[in-house]
């Protein structure tokens, strides 16, 4: 122990080549027995401080913070007890060592001390050889915990670091993946990460003739490991549209992209929507998503999945094209990634069983519906923290969608 240099209470105070132990508590209602326990402890190195009462030991403690403390019963006032859990409340983490001096051998008293926060007993009338043993013990387990404490703020330190590290990443990561988006001001999104980095993917942008593409993706897991491909999947789809490249050869491309660098293990679930500049087509693509919904002036219109994740084989299969059907104002599109429909609430029940079906078929044509799900997977999930990522993006087709098309401004 480092010395300290507070003031004694009646002790003298050993010389400094002794001082290396630190300060010894003793705190006993008979001067007597607190003047040879504190000489005891000057010869072993303390220097010590010495209190008659419980509430003078709360006083000393808290002005010196002694490195241990030698606890009598029974004491006027406040007895040991008490005294001692406040001790050890005042102590915080750091592990201060108190010994009950006692007289008492029943087993119901000796519990009672431990349940107080004691540490170790030393028996009345004082042993030295033992006094020497007790100290020595309690010395090893003090100086093992603040070893413990040590590493344990080092490594809390380390993870903190690591933790700022990785938010810059996640907030360059998601500029340099959603800085090219366009039109998000025109359509619904809602993005909630399980972990820092966002494992689901929201892109959109503009075709030549106006039109507006969306890609909705989910990689295998969540994390800094499912977000990392997703900046060559951003340049890709970005690069293309922007050409008028068809969907099918985006998706050969962002497949074969995938296909090379991830592994085997790992892939992209993707919903791919392009509408036509005149608003009256959609292209849809759906690779081990969760169905997609139409919502038509007639009706719902599921769009299933049709075809296996991206990433998995080198190339995709002609029968897994993308499929075309017509539009109208007024009709809106929701894509979703499974983190949404699995979303649980804090008795484990999945927001696909709790309100999901009944907030769809309350979709009405002309109206979002993102605001009505919003607000119940709010309610569904309050506070309970989620195992996936959850990404749901909504489109109503209305002339606001394309009134900027011809020159968007973010591109």
């Amino acid at each position: 122990m480092e010395p300290l240099t507070s003031s004694t209470h009646g002790v003298s105070a050993p010389g400094k080549e002794q001082e290396a132990r630190g300060i010894a508590l003793v705190v006993d209602d008979e001067p007597a027995n607190c003047r040879l326990l504190s000489l005891m402890l000057n010869k072993e190195g303390f220097r010590t401080l010495e209190a008659h009462s419980g509430e003078e030991a709360l006083t000393c403690f808290a002005a010196e913070r002694p490195d241990i403390v030698f606890m009598d019963v029974m004491l006027p006032g406040i007895d040991g007890l008490e005294a001692t859990r406040r001790i050890k409340d005042m102590a915080g983490m750091d592990f201060v060592p108190v010994i009950f001096l006692t007289a008492l051998s029943d087993d119901q008293s000796l519990l009672h001390c431990i349940e107080a926060g004691g540490d170790d007993f030393l028996s009345k009338p004082f042993n030295f050889t033992i006094l020497k043993a007790r100290v020595l013990a309690m010395e090893r387990v003090r100086n093992l915990q603040r070893t413990i404490a040590a590493k344990q703020q080092m490594l809390s330190a380390l993870l903190e670091q690591d933790r700022e590290e990785q938010l810059l990443a996640e907030r360059v990561l998601s500029r340099a993946v959603t800085s090219r988006n366009v039109a998000f001001d025109k359509i619904g999104v809602i993005q909630l990460s399980a972990a820092i980095f966002n494992g689901d993917l929201v892109l959109t942008q503009r075709l030549p003739d106006g039109g507006l593409r969306l890609l909705v993706g989910d990689f295998t897991g969540h994390g800094l490991a499912a977000a990392m491909a997703a900046l060559p999947v951003a340049d890709t789809f970005h690069a293309m549209t922007l050409k008028g490249i068809r969907d099918e050869q985006v998706l050969c491309e962002i497949n074969r992209k995938l296909y090379q660098m991830l592994p085997a293990d790992r892939f992209m679930g993707v919903c791919l929507m392009t509408i036509s500049g005149q608003g009256d087509t959609l292209c849809w693509w759906n690779g081990g998503m969760p169905s997609a919904w139409l919502r038509t002036a007639g009706g719902l219109r599921e769009l299933p999945s049709h075809a296996l994740p991206l990433g998995i084989l080198p190339e995709l299969s002609p029968q897994e094209y993308p499929q075309c059907v017509a539009l109208h104002w007024g009709d809106g599109l929701l894509v979703m990634s499974d983190g949404f429909l699995e979303a649980r609430n804090e008795s484990g029940q999945m927001f696909s069983h709790a309100g999901f079906d009944l907030i769809l078929n309350e979709w009405r044509h002309g109206s979002p519906v993102l605001p009505a799900f919003g607000a119940a997977l709010d309610r569904h999930c309050a506070a309970t923290e989620q195992a996936d990522d959850i990404a749901v993006a909504e489109i109503l087709l209305d002339s606001a969608l394309f009134a900027s098309a011809p020159d968007d401004g973010e591109r």
